[in-house]
């Protein structure tokens, strides 16, 4: 429901901003479109996480970055080959193609799991496409339990494992909602407080160490330091380049796991920040310093793409709290945007490539932050997380610890054993 919404609120912004003779109207049209990406970034992670298998939930998840950065490139594109117009069409087709992406997600909404239906029969039959664990809170077991069926593979559903996962996932909601739904304040309180934290310093620091500024102001970076009219270009390069390590945490998300990724990317974040302040700053630079520079922002965008930005969206979705996330990643992309102007061409702060040096330091607070708070949840199942923050572990000791889930889901799945299972699960 939350994703047709969506779709509704994006046809009706586009349609107001292309219908504008005035800025704030269009302003308006923006402002409501913008709605629609809100609602997208809290749904679309927790659908993910909610319906993959832990062993696949990295790129289930992590794989909403790729399709971002897909529009990112998008983005740049419509930006380097709108730069020879100069009537309406400059700005009327890079508005009206943002309709496609709501006609794709609208198309594709009845394939998601559940009861396949037709498009006039939306508003009566929403209910069928939730995800299991949704379905489970609704007290509606067996549409949980087929829409489960339909997502595991054909053997898990004949030795009834999914029946075990069903009665899992139920008994935790039993144990932490007790049939009641929990409140905001809640969010603030015990082991909760430690995941909100988490969560929105992610969102915060996936911004805040280079990602906003490469989305926003590389081609005028690239103008700085000397590129022209090839600045779009260098910049489409730039996002195809965090396309690129977008995809690499997708694919390696679930077999390394997301605390290395995360900390190397830190790491990496941070030299190529100081580089490009250190070496961009200089009052003589050579073409072949100049080279290294554009090089190292390209390499940046890359970095933050595999590590903060694609792991902000999955872990948040792993340990909840992810509406208090993306809304301090609002902020966060708002503080960027406005500062970033300021520093770049503003008189006595006239940092240009300076601004590695604010960047980089960003970076370096993010890279202890990942070492020191971030835990490691591959292959953990949703019903593990609260058990691994309940025992108040360093992040470094999630990896290693056993929970009660854990050990219960190595019983093994053959049909012999799988009402013992199902009787392990409860207890």
């Amino acid at each position: 429901m939350s994703i047709l919404v969506a779709c509704m609120i994006q046809f009706v912004g586009i349609i107001i901003e292309l219908t504008a003779h005035e800025w704030v109207q269009f302003s308006v049209g923006r402002i409501i479109a913008y709605l629609a990406v809100g609602l997208v970034e809290n749904a679309v992670p927790s659908y993910s996480a909610e319906i993959a298998p832990s062993s696949l939930r990295g790129a289930f998840s992590g794989s909403l970055m790729c399709i971002v950065t897909l529009g990112n490139i998008w983005g740049a594109g419509m930006g380097r080959a709108m730069t020879s117009y100069t009537n309406n069409a400059a700005w009327l087709i890079p508005v009206g193609v943002q309709l496609i992406p709501a006609a794709i997600l609208l198309i594709g909404l009845p394939f998601t799991v559940g009861k396949q239906t037709m498009l006039l029969k939306f508003a009566r039959e929403i209910f069928y496409l939730e995800s299991p664990r949704w379905l489970l809170e609704q007290e509606n077991n067996e549409l949980a339990l087929r829409n489960l069926n339909r997502l595991r593979p054909s053997g898990q559903v004949e030795d009834r494992s999914t029946e075990a996962e069903l009665d899992a996932m139920s008994c935790t909601q039993e144990s932490d909602l007790a049939g009641a739904d929990g409140t905001w304040l809640e969010l603030f309180r015990g082991n909760y407080r430690r995941r909100v934290i988490i969560a929105s310093l992610l969102f915060w620091f996936q911004q805040t160490t280079g990602g906003q500024f490469v989305i926003s102001y590389a081609p005028t970076f690239f103008k700085d330091m000397g590129l022209g009219n090839k600045s779009f270009t260098y910049s489409l390069l730039t996002q195809v380049a965090g396309f690129v390590g977008a995809l690499i945490s997708c694919l390696v998300t679930d077999r390394v796991g997301r605390r290395p990724l995360l900390i190397s990317g830190m790491f990496l974040a941070t030299l190529f920040n100081f580089l490009i302040a250190g070496l961009g700053s200089k009052a003589e630079i050579s073409t072949p310093e100049t080279n290294m520079v554009i090089a190292a922002l390209i390499l940046l965008s890359a970095s933050i793409k595999y590590s903060a930005s694609t792991l902000a969206y999955l872990i948040a979705a792993e340990i909840g709290a992810i509406a208090v996330a993306t809304a301090v990643d609002v902020i966060a992309a708002i503080v960027i945007t406005i500062s970033i102007p300021y520093l770049l061409g503003t008189p006595g702060a006239n940092l240009k490539a300076g601004v590695g040096w604010v960047l980089g330091g960003n970076s370096g607070l993010a890279l202890l932050f990942a070492i020191l708070f971030v835990p490691e949840l591959k292959g953990r199942s949703l019903d593990e997380v609260d058990e691994l923050f309940k025992a108040n572990l360093w992040a470094w000791q999630f990896k290693d610890y056993r929970t009660s889930t854990s050990m219960r889901q190595t019983a093994p799945h053959s049909e012999k054993t799988v009402e013992n299972k199902v009787i392990l699960y409860k207890a």
